[in-house]
């Protein structure tokens, strides 16, 4: 495959899983964080990422089956199908995630505006948590052996999970902040930010296991493509660490006081940031799975792509510094009459 084909493969991949994230993200908010409470647009939403990450999961599929059999129409990709499912397993667990996918859209698409509750949000759980915890059989992990196989299913699970209840939860929240205000805004920021500092957690923990056996040693981060890559990664999950502490830290606090409006008004612009960097990672994973770990890549000259990621990271600080200062903070350089909040406040 071209390079520009392997390029939007991986886009393609990377997408797809993002828009799955997003679908588990949501359901984990209405459980975890509203519990009880009914949001309406929370079942669209849901939908909506179900039959995106539907979509183009299929596209992917399709993709892969035209790679193998070269081919340069549809129909004869559609034709390479079979043989697709028979020799590779990766095309089977995919094939078993479009169904469960398929399940949730249909389930989805005749339910409420708000998301259930109860045994059905449970149920609708398992469709969409099943098609994430096969992903790990998609990737690096899917082709490892014995116990290293074991070690990296297991924190590729753990891994996912923690991304999806605080990257993949990030929409459902921006949809409360930007429709609710006051102490019921202030009760669902406080979970939401607990929820995913322990999703943190986890995405540190496991993200540092497999780090130990994909890249291999401290030197690989810098003379491999997938080291570097994994260094652009880390960056950019600081960064948007960085501006998830000001909205915990800062912000939350300021929602039920005498600041609510600007808080409110500064964690949206905070939580619309977060979340495209968190589509930037997404995507960069994407990527990490096409290239060989760096554990068994040669050794070449340094890469600097990590460099972007410390820009990204420095702006992310910088923000987070601007979206945390006191409503009464007057900035040095203001021109006469000009106020101290801006639609970028």
């Amino acid at each position: 495959m071209s390079p520009d084909g392997m390029t939007a493969l991986a886009l393609l991949r990377g997408t797809h899983v993002a828009a799955l994230l997003v679908l588990v993200g949501t359901i984990g908010f209405r459980a975890f964080v509203l519990r009880d409470a009914a949001e309406p647009g929370l079942g669209r939403l849901a939908f909506g990422a179900a039959a995106l990450a539907l979509g183009l999961g299929a596209a992917w599929f399709l993709a892969e089956a035209a790679q193998l059999g070269q081919a340069r129409s549809l129909g004869a990709a559609f034709a390479t199908i079979p043989a697709l499912l028979t020799y590779f397993v990766f095309a089977r667990w995919l094939a078993l995630r479009l169904g469960l996918l398929a399940v949730a859209v249909a389930w989805l698409a005749a339910g409420q505006d708000a998301l259930p509750a109860g045994r059905r949000l449970a149920l609708l759980a398992a469709l969409a948590g099943g098609a994430l915890a096969l992903q790990p059989l998609l990737g690096h992990a899917g082709a490892a052996r014995g116990t290293t196989a074991m070690v990296l299913t297991g924190a590729a699970f753990v891994h996912l999970a923690g991304a999806a209840l605080w990257l993949g939860g990030l929409p459902a929240f921006a949809l409360v902040v930007r429709r609710t205000s006051g102490a019921s805004l202030a009760r669902a920021a406080h979970r939401f930010s607990t929820l995913a500092l322990r999703a943190v957690v986890a995405i540190a923990l496991a993200g540092a296991t497999e780090g130990w056996i994909l890249v291999g040693s401290l030197a690989r981060l810098t003379d491999t493509r997938y080291g570097s890559d994994v260094t652009f990664k880390t960056a950019l999950f600081a960064a948007a660490l960085t501006l998830a502490a000001a909205n915990r830290l800062v912000l939350t606090p300021r929602l039920d006081g005498p600041e609510a409006t600007v808080a409110r008004r500064r964690l949206q612009a905070t939580v619309g940031i977060e979340t495209a960097i968190g589509l930037a990672i997404i995507l960069t994973a994407g990527f990490l799975s096409d290239l060989p770990p760096g554990a068994d890549a040669p050794v070449s000259a340094p890469h600097w792509s990590w460099l972007p990621g410390g820009g990204i990271l420095l702006a992310a600080a910088g923000l987070a510094l601007w979206f945390a200062r006191p409503k009464s903070f007057v900035f040095p350089f203001k021109r006469p009459g000009a106020t101290n909040d801006t639609s970028f406040s």
